[in-house]
């Protein structure tokens, strides 16, 4: 991903994405989070960049995603029911963030987590550079994640949450209690402190005014992630034809849907639609769309089905055709309308039937309607002619050249004027994939057989990126999401007996022979330090974050902020992997220094850090004071 925007460097034909850009068997996760709200110098990467990006709000979170927001800087994010909010000087990486788990990572800093819709069948932890911490309730969670030399602490406000140390103990919080992990890394102590847990910070308190998580409207399911801002933004009201809708109540003069924002090419899913508005998550990835007596208004997803989160719920036009109707081929022009009430999404980034009649059984749509469109796909045949409600929106169209498209450019300033019967008369792709500007949405290809990708382990090699100028009919496909860590599992061996806190041995799952812990070691991701932007202040000073056993090897990459210290590492080095050097540690500038003249280095000018050499350089300035 390149700053600001993900992009990529060539249009996909529509089939050959079908067939070639398949997800692992099982479908891409149905559950994903959202980056709600920044305020200050925020950055981000997903698990294929090397470098820390400038955050946009809307964007989509899954596994191998992060986030670091600065000193003095804060962010929010949301998933299906739950707020977690970071202060100043964290850095957040989802491990595992999809159907079956929540699994962070807190290298640093510290995180208000608010539980409204917890479900206690599907794992919610944090792991922490002195262990992990499990969410058995839904409730109202602090946690400060402390270092290998500080302690990691736990609040709970509301709920019930588990402490796990590194050698196997256990701690079991109540409602009101404050626990932490302390002491020697080798041998860590768990222990309650005869304290309340604070109170969120104050600067939280016009957020809370904003958006509402609790309770979710009676219109929704907490499953759907962003739900929150609907209410704030917007307001429901009875329809006669398509029921309770909803409808944004401030928007831009000649507004609708999928037009103010931008197309993202985010993995696993391909292209996805950012919108610029602050509601603008939920009605884009979940529901429909329709214009109904003068207005648009937003369809929900039934609330009895669950939801499956889809990058854009959009029908797209373009290929030779258009450009024809257009009488200027070189601008290559694609266009998408968003999909109306029971219209059937048929995704381009998998072959999964199950996922496939799972994303659009919440739009009420036939079981035959969803099985002749499935097998349209199979056969490889072009779209059917508009019947009923089919293309409800087509007139609705908004058309842009390609190149727009690809490198991720605001579209609302970019829209192309097209007559409605031009656009009436563009041929319609087949699946939810932005056809090649040479392709022929017409004519019938030959049959193409849907494939799998195959399930990818983390040591295997990376799959490479096809050419896209050698290959120009193939999909710039992103590598499939590699198996995550697995979770922490322990068997308690002694059950506390009443509500509070009680430490007890525990005998982790997969423990190595000889007793040594499991646990993945706490490695933020590999690349450059985030950007200080320029109107922001420089960072302070922060504990680095360290690996949760002492024994464990040394990240061999940059933290996003990885501040001096006063202490020396001693920590083994770790043998690096065959990928660009990162930069050196961003050092923590003087007071009265300029944040622009700290900006990290390009990735180009980095070499790799020596922690002995580190070592002799921190003692020779210790003898000089």
């Amino acid at each position: 991903m390149s700053y600001p925007f993900r992009a990529s460097v060539a249009l996909v034909a529509v089939l050959a994405a079908y067939a070639s850009v398949a997800h692992a068997e099982g479908g891409p996760p149905g559950t994903v989070g959202r980056l709600a709200f920044t305020e200050g110098g925020v950055s981000f990467h997903d698990q294929d960049d090397v470098d820390w990006t400038k955050a946009i709000v809307n964007t989509p979170l899954t596994s191998g995603d992060g986030i670091w927001t600065e000193p003095g800087a804060r962010s929010e994010l949301s998933l299906a029911g739950t707020r977690v909010r970071l202060d100043g000087g964290t850095q957040l990486d989802m491990l595992a963030l999809d159907d079956s788990q929540t699994r962070l990572q807190l290298g640093q800093g510290r995180l208000d987590i608010r539980a409204y819709a917890l479900d206690s069948r599907t794992p919610y932890r944090i792991v922490t550079p002195r262990g992990t911490i499990t969410l058995r309730q839904q409730g109202d969670y602090y946690v400060e994640a402390g270092s290998t030399e500080d302690a990691t602490r736990l609040g709970v406000r509301s709920g019930s949450a588990e402490m796990l140390s590194p050698n196997g103990e256990t701690m079991i919080l109540q409602a009101g209690e404050v626990g932490e992990v302390y002491g020697d890394v080798r041998a860590p102590q768990l222990r309650t402190l005869n304290t309340a847990p604070p109170a969120p910070s104050t600067y939280w308190a016009v957020r809370d005014r904003q958006v509402t998580y609790n309770p979710p409207t009676q219109y929704l399911s907490a499953d759907i992630t962003g739900y929150e801002d609907m209410n704030t933004y917007g307001s429901w009201s009875k329809d006669s034809q398509y029921g309770e809708v909803w409808t944004p109540r401030s928007v831009p003069a000649n507004w609708q849907p999928y037009r103010t924002g931008h197309w993202s090419n985010v993995r696993p899913w391909g292209w996805t639609w950012i919108d610029d508005q602050p509601w603008g998550y939920a009605p884009y990835h979940y529901g429909r769309w329709a214009y109904h007596n003068n207005r648009w208004v937003w369809v929900p997803p039934q609330r009895d089905a669950k939801p499956v989160y889809a990058p854009a719920l959009v029908a797209f036009i373009g290929g030779i055709e258009l450009a024809a109707t257009l009488g200027n081929t070189s601008i290559a022009p694609v266009g998408w309308f968003p999909l109306g009430p029971r219209e059937t999404y048929v995704p381009s980034y998998t072959a999964d039937r199950d996922y496939y009649n799972r994303l659009n059984r919440s739009a009420q749509i036939q079981q035959t309607v969803l099985d002749d469109r499935w097998q349209r796909a199979q056969r490889g045949e072009s779209a059917p002619a508009a019947s009923g409600n089919v293309l409800l929106n087509q007139r609705f169209a908004t058309v842009v050249a390609s190149e727009v498209f690809v490198h991720s450019q605001p579209v609302a300033r970019a829209a192309l004027q097209v007559p409605p019967e031009k656009i009436a008369a563009a041929p319609v792709a087949l699946v939810a994939a932005p056809p090649a500007p040479t392709a022929s949405l017409v004519l019938t290809p030959a049959p193409v057989a849907p494939s799998r990708t195959p399930q990818t382990d983390a040591r295997s090699p990376t799959p490479k990126t096809p050419d896209p100028q050698a290959h120009p009919s193939l999909p710039v496909a992103r590598t499939p999401v590699a198996a995550m860590p697995t979770l922490d599992k322990a068997v308690v061996t002694d059950k506390p007996a009443a509500p509070g806190p009680k430490i007890t041995a525990v005998t982790p799952a997969g423990t190595a022979a000889g007793g040594q812990s499991t646990l993945p070691v706490l490695a933020p991701r590999a690349g450059a330090a985030p950007p200080v932007l320029r109107d922001e202040k420089a960072p302070a000073t922060l504990a680095k974050p360290g690996p949760l056993d002492a024994n464990a090897p040394k990240p061999a990459h940059a933290t996003p902020h990885d501040a001096p210290s006063s202490k020396p590492d001693v920590r083994p080095e770790q043998k690096t992997e065959a990928r660009p050097a990162p930069p050196p540690a961003a050092t923590a500038p003087a007071a009265q220094a300029t944040p622009s003249t700290h900006r990290a280095p390009a990735v180009s000018e980095a070499k790799p850090v020596d922690p002995n050499k580190k070592l002799e350089d921190d003692k020779a300035v210790d003898e000089k004071k």
